[in-house]
């Protein structure tokens, strides 16, 4: 996928709660046609609006796509798949309405949660439910790694954070900074616990973090603040919109270091426009413009299906990983599909990696939490490159996989191996 092609692609997702079928209600051809028996349901509760919704946008038209290729493809078991969507918004009310609407909704047999902010709100409801969430990037370790039936298939917060010191030590890095989001607590508090011992761990210098609003209207003071300290790292744990803001007064101010992103917070496509920004980090979903036929697949699809849809965004590919493991777990057998069955065949399911598209096999126990994932993915970009580089690990590979779609995983030491 060229540069240009992203940037054709845009960003032009509604902010708003909708349901999409997989058979298409914009106008489009009917990828329903010749399938039988009523539709199975997943519910995808996702933060469309709210302070970090620049983050997990791609999530959307990722599912919409994905719905509309299964149905082409035949459906699952034949049957037609249908995607319903509510919105979130980042807020714990609105979360709780959206997740209770889709378990209220009796055809709904799995959801996918998307809310970094609001997640912990709704999870001691889910785990009332005997309904499976299966994705797509979860944060909150006790969320997501303590409550049985959350499916974790992506690294937790704990991961994600610890994965940016990996990156700044890959990047030769030696005095680490950050700034954190002031919307949810869980940022500050996330960067107290993680990045100090894990920096230490690494032999890295580490200067604090910086709280910032999403609303602020300059970022020079936090900027000036991170040269006083000869920061030649500065990890950032911000939604999308806010990084570019963060990084283009940084560089205004001279600073000559690497910025550091990780997962959905990674977004090429608007980080492109920032002359002279260099930026590692890691990944939670598979490299989008990696050379493989089965991420060829997904791009393929967004442009098929949902040519609107940024293909450069881990919410993206996350959400696509969730879903074809959703598709993998239940197989062909769907004439009696039920939330029942869909827990049965996740307990099923044996160090599973979808041939590269997971970060490192999944297998599930009935009735325990998920392992912890602590394998990702590494890059380095550099504002105006055609596509990020990825950084091979420096042991084996976490997923088996060999080229682009290799992961690095932390080891009990929180370093990378």
């Amino acid at each position: 996928m060229q540069r240009k092609d992203l940037r054709r692609l845009g960003i032009g997702l509604a902010a708003m709660s909708i349901v999409l079928a997989g058979c298409g209600d914009d106008g489009d051809s009917d990828t329903s046609a010749g399938l039988e028996g009523d539709p199975i349901k997943i519910g995808v509760a996702i933060s469309e609006t709210g302070p970090l919704a620049s983050s997990v946008e791609s999530a959307v038209g990722a599912a919409r796509a994905w719905a509309r290729q299964t149905n082409e493809d035949g459906g699952l078991g034949g049957r037609p798949v249908e995607i319903v969507i509510e919105d979130t918004k980042g807020e714990a009310g609105a979360a709780q309405a959206a997740v209770r609407s889709l378990v209220e909704d009796d055809g709904v047999v799995a959801l996918v949660l998307a809310d970094a902010v609001a997640e912990g709100s709704v999870a001691e409801y889910i785990a009332g439910q005997d309904i499976p969430v299966i994705g797509a990037g979860g944060y909150a370790p006790s969320v997501w790694n303590g409550t049985p039936n959350f499916f974790a298939v992506s690294p937790n917060s704990a991961t994600v954070i610890t994965s940016l010191v990996t990156a700044a030590a890959a990047a030769d890095a030696q005095n680490f900074s950050s700034a954190v989001c002031a919307e949810s607590a869980t940022c500050a508090s996330d960067a107290s616990q993680v990045f100090e011992p894990s920096t230490q761990a690494s032999g890295l210098s580490y200067s604090g973090y910086v709280t910032v609003n999403a609303t602020q209207s300059s970022y020079t003071a936090e900027c000036l603040g991170f040269q006083e300290q000869d920061a030649d790292f500065i990890a950032l744990l911000l939604s999308v919109d806010t990084n570019v803001r963060v990084m283009q007064d940084c560089v205004a101010q001279g600073y000559e270091g690497v910025f550091g992103t990780s997962s959905s917070s990674f977004n090429p496509v608007e980080y492109s426009a920032i002359s002279g920004m260099r930026m590692v980090g890691t990944l939670n979903g598979f490299p989008w413009w990696a050379d493989d036929p089965q991420v060829e697949r997904y791009r393929s699809a967004l442009e098929e299906y949902e040519s609107d849809t940024n293909p450069a965004s881990t919410s993206g590919t996350t959400m696509w990983s969730s879903l074809e493991l959703f598709k993998k777990a239940i197989g062909d057998d769907t004439a009696d599909i039920s939330r029942e069955s869909v827990l049965a065949s996740y307990y099923a399911l044996q160090d599973e990696t979808l041939d590269g598209l997971l970060p490192s096999p999944v297998t599930f126990s009935e009735g325990q939490p998920s392992p912890s994932v602590d394998c990702f993915w590494q890059y380095d970009y550099t504002a105006g490159d055609e596509n990020p580089t990825l950084l091979a690990p420096s042991g084996e590979s976490g997923n088996g996989a060999e080229g682009d779609l290799a992961t690095a995983c932390l080891d009990s030491a929180g370093a990378d191996s």
